[in-house]
């Protein structure tokens, strides 16, 4: 092969090259002034066509190369004869473009809509769309392009449901994440950004994904937990009904204590608390006579339950300085032994 046969693909290819990053160029500058305007559908258009179109036009580069390319030429028109190639090429990065495009305006304008209803179907119709639409799209679209090279494709869809039973066996934990998944979007279990507690996992819902839930923890840590796992599991969602939570307080006095002056000193506390709503009112509870103290509970009510931390460390504090002042006893564990002489 001489130089003058490989130069013509070679600067196809150099074209195809430059073109593609001229193209991203203009569609970056596009991106920054579609940012300033007040309507969404540019950016989301402009989102859509960027990386798709980028890579179309080195892909038709490389296409078209190999049309120039001695040997290979021939084979790729003995193949070729109706295009079919082309046709699957632009199928497939069609398919990528309309799939980021629905994608991006289910973000971007489905849950505005869905919040703007009183119906909560409407959120998790929109979230399940947000899971689910790119893969349909996707799926579509590859059967579309086989169809477009001469792939017949009821065969293959045959083999897919033979196909997808036997995946289905072998993949029951991957499967069970996914429709744990579906699950908690329609039952509307949490959202992002919800407080929860479950098997031992307590922090923020971080994002939701079809397999696992991200929880960031108060530590700034992020737990990933398969889906299958929460749906088995109790679910303590703080944020709903609202955040307005009830902290309760145990606490612990020695034998002798009088029950009035331990209720007066709590609900005083509790009274100067900040952060405790006055309404409902705080609560003390006598629960038991237990082994070493009489145990009470101390109930109070806070707006956020990112205010229940706070709550407890300030009542703490100002128990232990309160009972220290009137002399109550805080006790431990101890045992009395006596040994009775004959």
């Amino acid at each position: 092969m001489e130089l003058q046969d490989i130069l013509p693909p070679l600067i196809i290819l150099i074209l195809s090259f430059v073109t593609a990053s001229a193209v991203n160029f203009m569609l970056e500058r596009l991106s920054q002034r579609a940012a300033k305007t007040e309507t969404k559908l540019d950016d989301i258009i402009l989102h859509s066509l960027g990386r798709p179109l980028y890579m179309l036009i080195l892909v038709a580069g490389i296409y078209y190369a190999v049309h120039q390319t001695p040997y290979l030429v021939d084979l790729i028109n003995k193949n070729d004869a109706n295009y079919q190639y082309r046709k699957f090429i632009l199928t497939i990065f069609g398919t990528w473009m309309v799939a980021t495009l629905a994608k991006k305006m289910v973000k971007e304008y489905g849950y505005e809509w869905a919040s703007s209803t009183e119906s909560a179907v409407d959120d998790r119709l929109v979230a399940l769309a947000d899971m689910s639409v790119m893969y349909i799209i996707w799926f579509i679209g590859i059967m579309i392009a086989l169809k477009v090279i001469g792939y017949e494709i009821t065969p293959l869809l045959t083999g897919m449901g033979i196909a997808g039973l036997a995946i289905a066996l072998a993949a029951q934990n991957v499967l069970t994440n996914v429709f744990g998944g579906v699950a908690i979007t329609l039952d509307q279990l949490y959202k992002v950004g919800d407080r929860i507690e479950f098997g031992g996992v307590y922090g923020d819902v971080y994002e939701i994904k079809p397999r696992y839930t991200k929880v960031k923890t108060l530590n700034n840590t992020v737990i990933t937990i398969p889906n299958s796992k929460v749906i088995n599991d109790n679910i303590v969602n703080y944020a709903v009904p609202d955040t307005t939570v009830r902290v309760k307080l145990p606490v612990s006095v020695a034998y002798g204590t009088d029950p009035k002056k331990v209720d007066d000193i709590l609900l005083d506390i509790a009274n100067r608390t900040p952060l405790v709503l006055p309404e409902p009112k705080p609560l003390v509870r006598f629960t038991e006579y237990a082994a070493s103290s009489q145990n009470f509970e101390l109930l109070v009510w806070v707006k956020h339950y990112d205010d229940r931390h706070p709550v407890i460390d300030w009542i703490f504090r100002e128990m232990f300085k309160r009972f220290k002042e009137e002399g109550i006893e805080i006790p431990f564990s101890q045992m009395d032994i006596h040994i009775k002489k004959d």
